[in-house]
């Protein structure tokens, strides 16, 4: 198309629909058409991002972002005008369309199949989900910092976006039904080793493979199993006392997990009334150790 006329995607159509705006388009490489959209931009980089800021993920630095603006905002001024930027904003807020009640997603969807391995392939890269899921339709719904994976209209998987090429990114959680019924799986499941999963873990399941064979594998995994009621750091945590402790059982590292969370059953104590008030009254009678020689001695004394 020609000039300010454009052909518009679908997707950025549905963005207009969602928050009923309309779109007027620049020409080509013309700049000064839009002249305090690219000083702007030049400003907040110089002032809110320099220095570089230290942040670990896109919400973060976009929450820092919001206190910049916020704060620039309360002290500058309007062109032309003695008022700062929060005060004219408070009276245009009048006159706008509420916010839908949901966000825009701005993502890009694709349909897929889930493999036998339990995982979904977008650009590449092999995403875990839940092992019931397996074969089954999904959409993959890929934002900029993260991919969801959903399946009847629920979110069945979240993960980080990988930008890297032909890697597996799985969760170990995924597995675990299926490690229950295949506890010597777990020598070679890849889940495994994946960075969310502690150093201990590993080394505390070949301790027990090593000391009890396959019991010790269905033993690890039914205490692993736990940690979707307490999280992978106190799962680590409790393996770590465990291993000093030379703890290779599961009644003992779930007795370990009982104590670090403080769910620990304490003995019921006697009512009054059952408490006897004179324990020397109790005797404990020896047995008589000559009845047993009457026996080995035919029947006599």
């Amino acid at each position: 198309m020609q000039g300010r006329d454009r052909l518009e995607q679908e997707s950025f159509l549905t963005l207009q629909a969602h928050y009923l705006f309309h779109a007027e388009y620049c020409n080509v490489r013309k700049g000064n058409e839009k002249g305090r959209v690219e000083k702007l931009v030049g400003t907040v980089r110089r002032r809110a991002l320099v220095p570089l800021p230290d942040v670990q993920s896109m919400d973060e630095l976009n929450e820092l972002l919001h206190v910049w603006c916020e704060t620039n905002a309360q002290e500058d001024l309007v062109p032309h005008r003695q008022e700062t930027i929060a005060a004219v904003f408070e009276r245009e807020k009048a006159v706008l369309h509420a916010l839908p009640p949901k966000a825009f997603e701005a993502c890009r969807m694709r349909s897929g199949n889930v493999s036998k391995m339990s995982t979904v392939t977008f650009e590449t890269n092999a995403y875990s989900v839940p092992s019931q899921y397996v074969l089954q339709r999904i959409f993959v719904k890929a934002f900029v910092d993260e991919v969801h994976i959903v399946a009847q209209n629920d979110v069945i998987a979240r993960h980080k976006r990988c930008n890297g090429r032909d890697q597996m990114i799985l969760v170990l959680d995924h597995y675990l039904d299926v490690l229950v019924k295949k506890p010597r799986a777990i020598r070679d499941a890849q889940a495994m080793y994946a960075t969310d999963i502690p150093e201990i873990v590993r080394q505390f399941q070949r301790e027990m493979r090593t000391r009890h064979g396959a019991q010790g594998d269905r033993s690890f995994i039914r205490f692993l199993l736990l940690y979707r009621e307490v999280g992978m750091s106190m799962i680590a945590s409790v393996l770590t006392q465990a291993h000093a402790l030379q703890i290779l059982h599961f009644d003992g590292l779930h007795d370990l997990l009982l104590r670090q969370t403080g769910k620990t059953n304490s003995t019921p104590s006697l009512s009054n009334d059952k408490v006897p008030t004179d324990l020397h009254a109790y005797r404990v009678h020896k047995t008589d150790l000559t009845r047993y020689n009457a026996l080995t001695s035919g029947g006599a004394e």
